[in-house]
């Protein structure tokens, strides 16, 4: 695999990664949050330029991840995995108590992927996704 670069989104980024934004549950666009205060935002790129996104609110002394995506041609090389990791760096060292996020029952490799990397279970908000009736279950890793 190539060398990941992780930085701060950009809207230059948003133009690459639109087609997956529709992805992103809640109709959040990455472009307008950008401009939000407590946003924190982090793409991963290769040479070939931006391949997926990360975004999260800073709230006090938390950090709520609202979103990861990757695009289609570069999902199952750990590159989410690669955000993740670096999201939870940056709120350690920020001095977050926990991170937390939502993610769909029935997206198993998304809960797979927070598992693994610590996230556990602590609420679960029946129904929640309207179009699809799954419920949302909440996540959270506590440092």
């Amino acid at each position: 695999m190539q060398p990941l670069e992780l930085r701060p989104l950009t809207l230059a980024d948003c133009a690459v990664l639109e087609r997956v934004f529709g992805e992103v549950p809640g109709n959040l666009d990455p472009r307008a949050e950008l401009a939000r205060e407590l946003t924190r935002s982090w793409v991963a790129c290769d040479e070939t330029g931006p391949l997926g996104f990360a975004l999260a609110w800073w709230v006090v002394d938390e950090l709520e991840l609202l979103a990861i995506a990757i695009l289609p041609e570069a999902r199952r090389r750990g590159i989410a995995r690669r955000l993740l990791e670096e999201l939870c760096s940056w709120a350690r060292g920020a001095g977050a108590h926990r991170v937390t996020l939502e993610v769909a029952r029935s997206n198993a490799a998304a809960r797979a992927l927070y598992e693994n990397a610590g996230f556990a279970e602590f609420n679960v908000r029946r129904g929640y996704y309207r179009a699809t009736g799954d419920d949302a279950l909440e996540m959270e890793l506590v440092f």
